[in-house]
């Protein structure tokens, strides 16, 4: 498993860095694996993603009205099994809030995203 962290990021960036630090993780992991078509591994990370931020937005945004310049911090642990990419942790760290909501969130969405047990 692989862990990606996007480091400080305002809430209004962070699907960008989400984005390019598994993009680059996962190219990283691909390139001592030539079997593996690095195209449809790539779009199918991209589809996870876009699912992933959508639920984070939904999440921080519009259930807990998080201000857009509000500093997040994204750790999400990932599995690559053959062409298939899994995630199989979510930590979110919402900063200028308090903690509670950071949690609540993180158990919110992993929830929905059903990650975890």
């Amino acid at each position: 498993m692989s862990v990606v962290k996007t480091g400080p990021v305002r809430l209004s960036g962070y699907a960008i860095k989400l984005r390019k630090v598994v993009n680059a993780s996962v190219s990283t992991a691909l390139k001592n694996r030539p079997e593996v078509s690095k195209k449809e591994v790539q779009k199918k990370v991209n589809e996870v993603l876009t699912n992933l931020n959508r639920a984070i937005y939904q999440v921080l945004v519009e259930k807990y009205m998080a201000p857009k310049d509000a500093i997040v911090n994204i750790e999400l642990e990932y599995e690559l099994v053959d062409t298939e990419f899994k995630i199989k942790n979510l930590k979110v760290d919402l900063y200028e809030l308090n903690t509670s909501i950071s949690e609540e969130a993180t158990a919110e969405l992993k929830k929905m995203l059903e990650i975890g047990a």
